[in-house]
């Protein structure tokens, strides 16, 4: 691996959406404790005050990446109070078991998709420009193993996660050539949604 295909590890600035709990809280802690500015973005704020509180120097901002009225405030926010702003983190995401055999399953699709795909896909838009600009600059997609291994029980989060990995293997080539490294974070299935 050539050293510009590895990310800057300490000394960025990094907004994490979907911060508040599982692989998203995990991975604010770590790069928080590497040396990082972290802001945590969630939907709730109660989640995102007890993150703060136990973890002195993270910073949160409440987010709903299905809004986009939220995104675009949380762009002006963040890039107004972080004009260092060089790493952002598409992690939220839902998960949710469907049966396609049931005619009520299309609202659960629906809501996977525009939390899932929408929301990076709203993110990427209202962030890529600014990032352009910025020195080592990382744009990091999260998928998941269930992109490539399907769990029958949750088709359109495997669907959505499949997408996300074909995106950002456009986003990577159309990103060539300009500041911004364009990385996958992909997680292996857990052993207990099996």
């Amino acid at each position: 691996m050539r050293e510009s295909d590895t990310m800057k590890t300490t000394g960025n600035t990094i907004l994490i959406t979907g911060g508040t709990s599982g692989i998203g809280h995990g991975l604010a802690l770590r790069f928080h404790q590497a040396g990082n500015t972290v802001i945590v973005a969630g939907r709730r704020q109660e989640l995102l005050d007890a993150i703060v509180a136990e973890n002195d120097g993270i910073e949160s901002l409440v987010l709903d990446v299905t809004d986009p009225d939220s995104i675009a405030s949380a762009f002006r926010t963040v890039t107004a109070e972080h004009p260092e702003l060089n790493v952002l983190v598409n992690m939220a995401g839902i998960m949710l078991p469907e049966n396609l055999l049931d005619s009520g399953f299309l609202a659960t699709a629906e809501a996977t998709v525009t939390t899932n795909l929408l929301g990076p896909l709203r993110m990427l838009s209202a962030f890529t420009p600014f990032l352009i600009g910025q020195p080592d600059a990382v744009i990091m997609n999260v998928s998941s193993g269930l992109a490539f291994v399907p769990l029958p029980m949750t088709p359109t989060y495997n669907a959505t996660k499949a997408a996300i990995h074909s995106l950002t293997e456009s986003l990577r080539v159309q990103l060539s050539g300009t500041s911004v490294q364009v990385l996958e974070l992909i997680p292996p299935p857990s052993a207990r949604r099996s």
